[in-house]
């Protein structure tokens, strides 16, 4: 598969909800570095780290935080950059940004995420410490 099949595939088994399958997409040993200054904030190393800090986000914002593209993928190698929308609310905060994602891929597999908030301090805010 090609990286920016992996990455789509991704993408649409995030956008049914099917988290194992999205994130059939990743190694075990995958890192994600989850950008701010908030509780989910920092590197995960493993892809249990990963489901844990998304699962936890999801517990947050009860099940209603949303990322989708927002634009074409664009791709430099093993690498693959797309824009994306993320909305999610909870008690009276509500959060509606863009930012990007940026995946490294490697023999079909998602082995690397960093993310990017167009405005961190209202993410960081939103989600607090």
């Amino acid at each position: 598969m090609e990286a920016k099949e992996v990455v789509a595939a991704y993408f649409d088994a995030l956008a049914i909800g099917d988290l194992e399958k999205a994130f059939s997409n990743f190694t075990p040993e995958t890192k994600w570095y989850q950008p701010g200054d908030n509780k989910f904030s920092g590197l995960k190393n493993n892809l249990g780290e990963i489901f844990q800090m998304l699962e936890s986000i999801m517990n947050d914002t009860s099940g209603n935080m949303v990322v989708k593209p927002a634009g074409p993928m664009l791709q430099s190698g093993d690498l693959i950059s797309v824009p994306v929308w993320f909305t999610a609310k909870k008690e009276t905060k509500v959060m509606d940004l863009g930012g990007m994602d940026l995946f490294q891929v490697k023999d079909g597999k998602i082995v690397h995420v960093w993310t990017f908030s167009d405005d961190q301090s209202l993410d960081d805010d939103f989600f607090g410490n």
